[in-house]
């Protein structure tokens, strides 16, 4: 089985642990990843500091532990494609132990990949982490960097003057679960960090064919007032399950493209004759 959130095959500098079917180590707490109620509460508090990690978790959702961890460390945590890590809950207690253990224990019902970094003369420091059902990890192959690449990674990637590169880092970004990471695409959308139309239009495209949650009252500005028509047009599209869908068609009316226009038509025809019924 080959996964798209693969490990790389080779790198210069770097040392990857490779752990599949994890033991704990002696003495060590063992947590729970279960499944639980999306609404149930939970509470998190994450301190790495020399470093060892210190953390108290309770019922927190796993997406947020993982925000938690990209944000104090600086690496990439990238889940396979099948592991819906919103609706996984983690619970963990870690008293001042060395990040890579405590690490092991956050993940040790998964098979994980850890890569080790060295840039320049600094030495090697955490850069990613890829995990998958326990199992699963098997008949892996080589990615593009821009999906194991840390959030500082991608900034720098989207300031890139090949569009190609800026992209596939968008597209990149997209998939990570961090609000950082969401901020830098929307405000690409937005047209204030990304003067390429063809690249906001395609970024548009793909973060709406998935389960980004792109909001509607910037797809009603892109609708109204985008300098592209090509982005106009995917955002009108994007408002399809949206309450503001007629809104935005009505507006669309009077767009100077007649493909825009077109396509606002048709969608207040589809409107009217869902309404009849």
């Amino acid at each position: 089985m080959e996964s798209r959130h693969s490990l790389i095959g080779a790198f210069t500098g770097l040392t990857i642990l490779v752990l599949a079917g994890i033991s704990l180590p002696a003495g060590a707490q063992q947590n729970d990843l279960v499944l639980q109620s999306p609404s149930s509460a939970g509470q998190m508090s994450i301190a790495i500091e020399k470093g060892r990690i210190t953390a108290s978790i309770r019922n927190s959702p796993f997406d947020a532990v993982l925000e938690q961890l990209a944000s104090q460390t600086g690496a990439a945590f990238v889940p396979a494609d099948d592991l819906d890590i919103r609706a996984i809950r983690v619970s963990a207690e870690l008293a001042g132990v060395p990040l890579d253990e405590g690490l092991r224990l956050l993940f040790n019902n998964y098979d994980v990949f850890f890569y080790y970094g060295a840039v320049g003369t600094a030495p090697s420091s955490l850069r990613a982490v890829w995990f998958y059902r326990k199992g699963a990890a098997a008949n892996l192959r080589p990615v593009p960097p821009e999906v194991w690449a840390s959030t500082k990674d991608l900034q720098a990637a989207i300031a890139d003057p090949d569009p190609v590169v800026r992209a596939r880092a968008y597209e990149a970004l997209m998939s990570r679960p961090d609000r950082e990471s969401r901020e830098l695409v929307l405000l690409a959308l937005r047209g204030l960090s990304e003067t390429d139309d063809a690249v906001r239009e395609r970024t548009l495209a793909i973060a709406s064919s998935t389960d980004m949650q792109l909001p509607s009252d910037l797809l009603m500005d892109l609708v109204r007032s985008d300098r592209h028509e090509g982005v106009r047009l995917n955002a009108l599209n994007a408002l399809a399950s949206e309450p503001t869908l007629k809104e935005a068609a009505r507006a669309a009316l009077n767009d100077p493209s007649e493909t825009v226009r077109k396509r606002a038509k048709v969608i207040l025809a589809e409107l009217e004759a869902t309404e009849d019924k």
